[in-house]
């Protein structure tokens, strides 16, 4: 039903020109090609240090033309993304955007961060308490626990509102978005293949390190014409 629910919506879709494909990625500092030639000698080996490296995480966003200009977004991060790094990349990004656009973006966590979540059944009791008495439900810290299951169940929103949904319409700009495990639905994804692989045949010498791959990414990323936008776009 999640698929079907996407594919109306972009059937419905007039206008592709204002369509923007959003999405983020993690790259290594030692992504490289995986295959080489040896004569098992020493001047042979591979140069790449043992392990991953240090990890990029890439934020960007194109249409049917090109990259938005000013919405590409990378950083060096220790931890994993979360909601309030991808917000704040989210919210300049739509700044970017002339005119209004429809935004393309997948369902990870930090893209779902639920406005007014009813707390889960493993969360406090007092938890579970406060969120019906907010929202006009009578309820009170003396009621078994199946008492407040059933009264969250029965008063659960009928509509899921998201922050990044309302935060688009704030600016003028709707988002529409994957079906789970779709990714192919999203042409950017494709177009992170191209980059990664260019980064790859690039990256095989020292140093390894997160400036020099950030470096080759932006190179990358000038290296992605109109037409090879239009080629990924009307593949899809």
């Amino acid at each position: 039903m999640a698929r079907y629910s996407h594919l109306r919506q972009v059937k419905e879709i007039e206008n592709w020109q204002n369509v923007v494909f959003s999405d983020d990625k993690w790259l290594n500092a030692n992504h490289t090609v995986n295959r080489s030639w040896t004569d098992k000698t020493t001047a042979s080996t591979t140069k790449v240090p043992v392990g991953k490296g240090s990890r990029l995480i890439i934020c960007h966003a194109g249409t049917i033309n090109e990259f938005v200009e000013g919405s590409g977004g990378t950083g060096d991060y220790h931890e994993e993304m979360n909601g309030k790094e991808f917000t704040e990349w989210f919210t300049s990004m739509l700044c970017s955007f002339p005119e209004p656009s429809i935004i393309i973006m997948d369902n990870v966590p930090y893209h779902s961060m639920q406005i007014d979540k009813p707390p889960a059944q493993s969360q406090e009791e007092a938890d579970m308490v406060a969120w019906p008495q907010k929202n006009g439900v009578d309820a009170n810290i003396n009621m078994l626990k199946a008492e407040l299951v059933r009264l969250l169940k029965e008063n659960q929103p009928t509509t899921i509102r998201y922050f990044i949904d309302i935060i688009a319409l704030e600016h003028g700009h709707r988002d529409i978005r994957l079906p789970p495990y779709h990714c192919g639905y999203n042409a950017i994804e494709l177009m992170w293949a191209q980059i990664k692989g260019y980064a790859a045949r690039r990256n095989t010498e020292p140093p390894f390190t997160t400036s020099k791959m950030l470096k080759i990414l932006e190179e990358a990323c000038k290296h992605v014409t109109k037409g090879v936008w239009e080629k990924i776009f009307f593949m899809e």
